[in-house]
């Protein structure tokens, strides 16, 4: 008996966007994804959970639910790729994010047609559950931010990164200085990464620019992120949290994503069989990134990445609106 599952197109396209996860091919095909890929029976388990995960989501967020049936699906296969989960209790490992994505397709005026549609956004906790399951790391600590008073310091002894820090206590002020994290490697070693105010500088200028969009051939000029500046006129400190978790892993080797799925990082190309065939036969779904309009849904969520202590701007940043 072949144990090749396909799911045709035009049965995802008829269904309402919060039955396609109740469809029972895709039951049977995210089932078999995730037993294969995690070498477990857990499965069935796993998919009734994100099945409720993400049929809340789509109730809660209409502009998600009204993304393509294709980028929905691609999404929920996900789950399974990626190992994570759309819980968003405590620390929430990812996110279902809109985008108004270029189909390759031109108006009568000539301009760009667009469709909308879904993406995972990983989130800074989700990437280090990922990195530590994949042996890449033991563990992080989670990521301190540094007050104006607090006692800070970076120093490089023979190459290795050492900083010094103490808490003001009572705290002096709620102006926000940076970040740094400490990451224990699989060998006991230990890796230190920052972020100073340059770098969220940087970043934010760097949002403003990404969330510019065309209207009507005309270009209208984005803003930063709000969580920039909401603490006092600087960035908010989860917000601040999760940068520095995502940047802290750029020199870090590439893992493995699903294909509609965003992270800071680089990623693997693995070929994934997502199961979806046409009339033209099989059909392996496209990412939904590209150049967006603006999309207000998860801008307070979404997490991208730089470096240390210079901040470079990637392919990822761009694609995921900060």
């Amino acid at each position: 008996m072949s144990s090749i599952i396909q799911i045709k197109v035009e049965e995802l396209n008829a269904l309402p966007a919060t039955k396609i996860v109740e469809n029972e091919s895709v039951q049977s095909k995210f089932i078999q994804m995730y037993n294969a890929i995690w070498g477990s029976q857990m499965g069935e388990q796993i998919y009734h959970k994100e099945v409720f995960n993400f049929q809340k989501v789509l109730r809660e967020n209409p502009s998600v639910a009204e993304c393509s049936k294709m980028s929905l699906f691609g999404c929920f296969l996900d789950m399974a790729v990626n190992g994570l989960s759309l819980d968003n209790t405590s620390h929430p490992h990812c996110y279902l994010i809109p985008r108004n994505v270029k189909t390759g397709h031109k108006d009568e005026r000539g301009y760009d047609i667009y469709e909308k549609r879904a993406s995972v956004s990983v989130t800074g906790y989700g990437e280090l559950t990922m990195r530590m399951r994949a042996g890449q790391i033991r563990y992080a600590d989670n990521p301190v931010i540094v007050y104006d008073g607090d006692i800070f310091s970076i120093s490089l002894d023979n190459g290795v990164k050492k900083i010094t820090y103490s808490a003001a206590i009572p705290r002096r002020s709620n102006k926000v200085l940076g970040a740094f994290i400490r990451i224990v490697r699989c060998d006991g070693s230990e890796d230190y990464q920052w972020l100073l105010e340059g770098d969220v500088q940087r970043l934010a200028k760097f949002s403003a620019k990404n969330n510019s969009y065309y209207k009507n051939g005309q270009r209208v000029e984005g803003k930063a992120n709000d969580l920039y500046f909401s603490q006092d006129g600087g960035i908010d400190p989860g917000f601040l949290e999760n940068k520095m978790i995502k940047h802290a892993f750029d020199a870090y080797p590439k893992v493995r994503t699903g294909k509609f799925t965003v992270m800071a990082t680089d990623q693997e190309e693995d070929i994934i069989d997502y199961g979806i065939v046409t009339e033209d036969g099989l059909n392996e779904p496209q990412p939904a990134i590209e150049e967006q309009a603006p999309t207000p849904f998860g801008e307070d969520r979404q997490l991208e990445e730089p470096t240390p202590v210079s901040v470079e701007v990637t392919q990822s940043d761009e694609e995921s609106g900060f």
